[in-house]
């Protein structure tokens, strides 16, 4: 394949949607050739018999209209997915343009979600034509049950394929909401202090008020929303009045903070305790990544006998290493053996 495509096909990572893009791609880009290379390897004589067998079974599962639609389906919608992952994966990126980008994932998902439909069918059929595959199939109807009355119209080829990509990315879009609800409800409650820019502008006043009013009736014990505002305000009008106003504007939350500081940490509360808050919250939307990274070093081909409950106590013991190497296990063994003695003195 390497010589006669200069291409190698990409295994499947369950895990990283880059893995996905990379083995659609790797067909996509070139799909003659490929099905050419299986159909040598099929009548090429030379080969084993069962090189041959392997062939003609995917050769077979290939060369259908499903097949050649999801192709051009999935090459659509992966290339955008795998845009906006790499962006998430870049080390300066922070949760307010990470929740802007995933936003605009979905609107465009939701948007192109009949226009990707219709171009993979079309493109499939093209495909089809000139391959000379078969596109109507046999219409699958469902089991009349005892007392139905109305019958099942069933579905044809284009129209059973249509609904299962409109699936798709409707459960696309539900999942996106679902996962990266988190990120979107930090986004809401700090979103406007990213955007210095916006947030000491004349004409956003009652947009940061609000904004302002929602932050502090999360944070009650900690920051006053009406005060809040007021300094915003009061730092916008000492921003302005600095001999090079532009230069001067903080470009960074960050900068922001270590311009409050240095009129000392009275002056500004309630705006230095939102940063401070904001800067130092945790966001993770990939919990699960470090227990499946615990677990493929713990539980290996050795260990394959072991119980759920030893397993998920030497993953707990893995992921807290730093506080596990602080106990004396001489005093744990000693307490463990004290409790659990039975001996009955006599």
């Amino acid at each position: 394949m390497k010589e006669l495509l200069g291409i190698t096909l990409k295994r499947e990572c369950p895990t990283r949607w880059s893995a996905r893009q990379d083995a659609v791609n790797a067909i996509h880009e070139q799909f003659d050739g490929f099905l050419q290379l299986l159909e040598n390897l099929y009548e090429d004589g030379t080969q084993t018999s069962e090189t041959q067998n392997d062939a003609y079974s995917l050769l077979q599962n290939v060369m259908n209209f499903n097949f050649i639609t999801l192709l051009d389906f999935w090459h659509a919608v992966l290339s955008k997915i795998d845009r906006i992952q790499k962006r998430l994966q870049d080390p300066s990126m922070n949760f307010h343009d990470a929740a802007l980008d995933l936003e605009g994932l979905q609107q465009r998902l939701s948007s192109i979600r009949e226009d990707v439909c219709i171009t993979a069918v079309n493109a499939a059929k093209v495909q089809c034509e000139k391959l000379g595959i078969r596109i109507e199939g046999r219409i699958k109807r469902r089991k009349q049950m005892p007392g139905e009355n109305a019958g099942d119209a069933g579905l044809a080829a284009v129209e059973e394929i249509t609904r299962i990509m409109k699936s798709v990315i409707d459960r696309l879009i539900q999942e996106m909401t679902t996962r990266f609800g988190r990120l979107k409800t930090l986004d809401e409650k700090f979103g406007f202090l990213f955007n210095i820019s916006k947030l000491f502008a004349n004409d956003t006043s009652n947009d940061i008020q609000q904004h302002c009013a929602m932050l502090a009736d999360f944070y009650k014990t900690d920051i006053d929303g009406t005060e809040l505002f007021v300094e915003i305000s009061d730092c916008s009008m000492l921003l302005k009045t600095r001999p090079d106003a532009t230069n001067a504007t903080p470009s960074s939350p960050l900068e922001l903070l270590s311009f409050f500081i240095s009129y000392g940490n009275d002056i500004f509360p309630n705006l230095r305790i939102a940063l401070q808050i904001m800067l130092t919250i945790s966001v993770s939307v990939a919990s699960c990544e470090r227990s499946f990274s615990k677990l493929k070093i713990i539980l290996t081909y050795l260990r394959a006998s072991m119980g759920q409950e030893r397993l998920s106590d030497l993953a707990l013991l893995s992921i807290e290493k730093e506080l596990v190497e602080t106990i004396n296990f001489d005093d744990v063994i000693d307490n463990f053996a004290s409790a659990r003695s039975r001996k009955v003195v006599l």
